[in-house]
């Protein structure tokens, strides 16, 4: 590991370096915009989705290459403004470009092929809301209260496998939540996401927390980037679980407070409950048997009862409705002159 120098403004800044991820931004960037440009024959591309794509490209470069990057080895809370880069910054924004979206609409796949993978079975376990969260706080807790968070610092590979894991967890969890792209959970109820983006606030502040209440430091190998130079690895580590608590769960509760502002202007089926857990019941019973006979017949036997249960309720109205309608009977007309 090599030692870096005292970490200042000019030092901050003008630290750079190479990482093998830059192929990889730049490969998603020219994929992305040669999506727009097929686009056209469908319609116009929003500028704005496209920008949001290319700000989540840019903030994990400065993630990576940037200062941020290189000083991420040496001081555990810059190592933890890089990991909020990761985990939520870029996830958001590229979400917010909607990759998938546009790759379903402008990728020339009219027998809808892209769209029925994007909704099977395998990718909707995998993008499942609550296999994501649990995924998510996995990470959290493996890469900073375990021996991971020291091991690292001493293998290199370590460090790569960390910026995919961070990657990978935000993605999944805040692209039910976010919703818009074409998967099973593209109608994720309004309150379900409220609730799981509440949730998301526990791993983040129990992480938080014990950094800053840990009588030892969890990764004594930052030091080795700056001997002479910086805080202890206690007050550093401690700072770290500060930024880590703090901005964590406020990222939570602002989406918290946007996806309440956006449930209240909604009248769709993500507006409540109802038509989530109907179409969640009507897909168990289809794919009770998948692919057979009998699942099939479930569905339809539901159907069936389903409509004679509404033909009665009809008949009871129209009976209530006649009965409101009729005149009285003789002998309360007697009684009542």
């Amino acid at each position: 590991m090599q030692h870096l120098p005292p970490l200042t403004w000019a030092t901050g800044l003008t630290s750079w370096q190479l990482s093998p991820w830059d192929g990889l931004v730049a490969v998603l960037a020219a994929a992305y915009l040669m999506g727009v440009a097929r686009y056209r024959r469908h319609g116009r591309w929003p500028v704005w989705r496209t920008m949001a794509f290319l700000s989540g490209l840019t903030v994990f470069v400065l993630a990576v290459n940037s200062g941020i990057g290189v000083y991420s080895e040496a001081l555990v809370w810059v190592h933890m403004v890089q990991h909020l880069m990761l985990i939520m910054a870029v996830p958001i924004l590229l979400i917010a470009g909607r990759p998938l979206s546009l790759w379903v609409t402008a990728g020339g796949d009219p027998s809808g092929r892209r769209e029925r993978f994007l909704r099977s079975r395998a990718v909707g376990m995998l993008t499942h809301p609550a296999s994501s969260f649990v995924f998510y706080a996995a990470v959290l807790v493996i890469t900073h209260l375990t021996v991971f968070a020291q091991a690292r610092l001493e293998h290199p590979w370590l460090q790569h496998l960390e910026i995919a894991l961070y990657l990978i967890s935000g993605y999944l969890l805040f692209l039910p939540l976010l919703g818009g792209e074409p998967t099973r959970w593209q109608r994720f109820p309004h309150p379900l996401r409220v609730v799981v983006l509440m949730a998301g606030m526990l791993p983040d502040t129990l992480v938080g927390v014990v950094l800053m209440m840990a009588p030892q430091p969890f990764a004594p190998a930052y030091r080795l980037a700056r001997p002479e130079w910086g805080p202890t690895l206690l007050a550093d580590q401690h700072l770290a679980g500060a930024i880590m608590w703090f901005f964590g769960d406020a990222t939570m509760a602002v989406l918290a407070l946007i996806t309440v502002r956006i449930w209240l202007r909604t009248s769709g089926p993500e507006t409540g409950f109802g038509s989530w857990l109907e179409s969640a019941r009507r897909s168990a019973l289809t794919h009770t048997t998948t692919g057979t006979a009998p699942a099939l017949d479930n569905a339809d036997d539901v159907d069936a009862d389903e409509q004679a249960l509404a033909d009665y309720n009809a008949m009871l109205a129209r009976l209530h409705h006649d009965s409101r309608r009729s005149p009285p009977h003789r002998s309360e007309q007697e009684n009542h002159p």
